[in-house]
């Protein structure tokens, strides 16, 4: 009976377990904002950021969805030109994803992140963001800075978009290329 009793309580059991499994307990966050359908979508989206009638910069995406009550603009293959005083690219940004906040302009760039400096300077990175009010790009990812022959690597960064002032949060490590090409750790 006991035998009986305990196949019957499984036989239950089981197919409510894998009703239950099927069920989560609600949509994350991210999957709750990608099943939102966006307010517009544009292709070739561009957007100039201007200050009493200077560009500080360009943003450009192959795709972009508009979510107006969420204030974002979620971005597909972008490219910002940001430009200095005399209206000449100082730095270009490229990522394969981008994130912007429409009332605060603040921007967040992800995937493949290359920042190139007029300079030949190039920062990479997986995630760099863009501080509209200090006009600052900051990581706390992985970066590594190419300048020239020499190398340096470090988690985090604070730099101008031109990447002249720069500051490497943790992890700092700078490297230099020997006559044969190699990169070797300075001491």
């Amino acid at each position: 009976m006991k035998v009986l009793r305990a196949l019957f309580l499984i036989g239950l059991a089981l197919p409510l377990a894998a009703t239950l499994a099927g069920c989560q307990s609600g949509p994350t966050e991210e999957e709750t904002e990608s099943s939102v359908l966006a307010d517009h979508e544009i292709d070739g989206f561009e957007l100039t950021q201007t200050r009493d009638g200077a560009r500080l910069w360009k943003l450009r995406a192959q795709r972009a969805l508009i979510f107006e009550d969420a204030d974002r603009v979620e971005m597909e293959k972008i490219r910002i030109d940001y430009f200095n005083e005399d209206g000449e690219t100082r730095s270009t940004l490229t990522a394969l994803h981008g994130l912007l906040r429409r009332r605060t302009n603040d921007m967040e760039a992800r995937g493949d992140v290359v920042v190139t400096a007029d300079d030949g300077t190039i920062l990479t990175t997986q995630k760099l963001t863009w501080n509209e009010r200090t006009g600052k790009i900051e990581s706390d990812k992985f970066v590594r800075v190419t300048k020239g022959s020499d190398v340096f690597t470090g988690v985090g960064v604070e730099a101008d978009p031109d990447l002249r002032n720069m500051r490497v949060k943790s992890e700092f490590k700078a490297y230099v290329r020997t006559p044969e090409g190699e990169l070797v750790e300075e001491d």
